[in-house]
């Protein structure tokens, strides 16, 4: 009996180490024309008519068919872009450092991939902000739009975030998910940028070079 017992969890484990069932996180990338692009979550289309010609198309969806975590990366491949998937230039970007895909949960209908080389953009880098729209979030993408700031109100909400106070050790209050409400900075530039600041309840912040606590007056401009 011992002895049996002993075979069927060896089976049971075996089981459980097969490929299989090996999981792999993928980082979110595609390799198109012999250029690795990762998906970013804070670069934004500042308008769909900015979309220009395909590029090219996606001939491989790893996820779904890729158990080997040595798996060389080919052509065609990306991470979690289903197979047929097009991709397109953006009108300013002629060496394709930043590519979309169409993907109706993103604002104005499009996903952005970028290069490692590609032009670092964030809030801070961004002069002459003309338009800021503010979104209520679920941390995956915007649900529902609140505000358009413009003027005098772009300047005081920029400059509420750049006063805010770095506070790495502060702990937010976990007891209920945060709100959270995402932001995104239009100049004329293609490329917008997206950020969100969070409410625990209790305090308004950021991540900005850190956890960054930012002033109560910024719920003027977030609903």
């Amino acid at each position: 009996m011992k002895k049996l017992l002993f075979i069927i969890l060896f089976l049971v484990l075996l089981t459980a180490c097969s490929p299989s069932h090996v999981v792999i996180d993928w980082v979110d990338f595609m390799l198109i024309n012999g250029k690795h692009y990762t998906g970013s979550q804070q670069l934004v289309i500042s308008k769909q008519t900015l979309v220009k010609e395909k590029i090219g198309e996606v001939t491989f969806e790893v996820n779904e068919h890729v158990k080997n975590p040595k798996y060389k990366i080919k052509e065609g491949d990306a991470a979690y872009l289903s197979k047929g998937t097009d991709v397109y230039s953006i009108e300013g970007y002629p060496d394709h450092s930043i590519v979309a895909v169409k993907d109706k949960t993103k604002i104005h209908g499009y996903k952005l991939y970028r290069t490692d080389n590609a032009e670092p953009l964030d809030v801070k880098t961004m002069d002459k902000v003309q338009r800021i729209e503010v979104y209520m979030s679920d941390g995956a993408k915007p649900m529902k739009q609140l505000k358009i700031l413009t003027g005098e109100e772009v300047k005081q909400f920029l400059k509420i975030l750049e006063a805010g106070t770095v506070n790495s050790a502060y702990k937010p209050n976990t007891s209920n998910d945060p709100q959270m409400f995402d932001f995104v900075c239009y100049t004329a530039a293609p490329i917008a940028y997206r950020d969100t600041v969070f409410f625990d309840g209790k305090v308004y912040y950021w991540y900005s070079s850190g956890l960054t606590i930012i002033d109560d007056g910024i719920v003027n401009y977030l609903k």
